[in-house]
């Protein structure tokens, strides 16, 4: 029995280590002895049955805690007698579990979980409270600030809070430790956060912060090792300060098109 295992697992080791795979790893299975070969997006699983004497090839995919995603789905199985099967046989076994692992849909089924997986990293932006506590590794009583917000509105009001709290921190960092470890953190932070965050914490960043930071010389210190996507839009943002922006209006619909409009609603 265990010199069949050990047939079955070499084999698909030889192939499944191809695909970027490790393992086999031993793992608790209540229909019986089991291995597993993962990688950090699909996991196949080798069983063998006791209670039907048979090998089972299964497959799973992991969410994002890591945890199985769904039950195990059954991609082949051999009847294997425990007693009077032989080396012949796990052999068979083991061809024909390499073949299906090792076959054009299920490697195509494993590039794409891996590049589905990579989109979702790619796509997660980055919010403004996510700064924030980043922002609290270098400011440690901005985390106090922040809960009295929601304490007292329910939430943190981000704009408020830039404005108000983080710019002025920054301001005097760069005024008085422009050559400390936590001002170059800062720096770096906020050219991270920019290139990473989502449109509102980009917003955040250049009108709600940088904008916000009235000394020139604390702004020019900030300034120095700003990226270029960052320094060109910074450029456009420090126009707008003291403008009083006035939101578009809404343009009428000439009479035809709200006659038209207006018709088609009450069809």
């Amino acid at each position: 029995m265990d010199k069949a295992f050990q047939i079955i697992l070499n084999a698909l080791t030889e192939e499944l280590t191809k695909q970027g795979f490790t393992g086999p790893e031993s793992m608790d299975e209540k229909l019986g002895k089991a291995y597993l070969f993962r990688t950090e997006n699909v996991a196949y699983q080798v069983v063998f049955e006791d209670e039907r004497e048979v090998f089972a090839l299964r497959s799973n995919a992991y969410d994002e805690e890591g945890n199985f995603a769904h039950d195990w789905k059954q991609l082949s199985m051999w009847l294997f007698d425990k007693n009077e099967g032989t080396e012949a046989d796990a052999q068979s076994i083991a061809n024909d579990f390499v073949d299906v692992v090792g076959g054009s849909k299920r490697v195509a089924a494993v590039q794409t979980a891996k590049k589905k997986k990579k989109k979702n990293d790619d796509e997660r932006e980055v919010d403004t409270i996510f700064f924030f506590n980043r922002l609290v590794g270098i400011f440690p009583e901005l985390k106090d600030e922040m809960n009295r917000e929601r304490i007292t509105y329910g939430q943190v009001r981000l704009t408020v809070m830039a404005r108000d709290v983080v710019a002025p921190k920054i301001q005097k960092l760069a005024l008085d430790k422009p050559n400390s470890d936590a001002f170059s953190k800062v720096k770096n932070l906020i050219n991270e956060m920019y290139k990473s965050g989502d449109a509102d914490l980009r917003s955040i960043i250049t009108a709600g912060v940088l904008n916000n930071i009235s000394d020139e010389t604390a702004i020019a210190r900030i300034r120095e090792d700003f990226s270029d996507d960052l320094a060109k839009v910074y450029k456009c943002a420090r126009k707008l300060i003291g403008k009083n922006i006035k939101p578009e209006k809404v343009k009428k619909p000439n009479r035809i098109v709200a006659s038209a409009l207006d018709n088609e609603v009450h069809r």
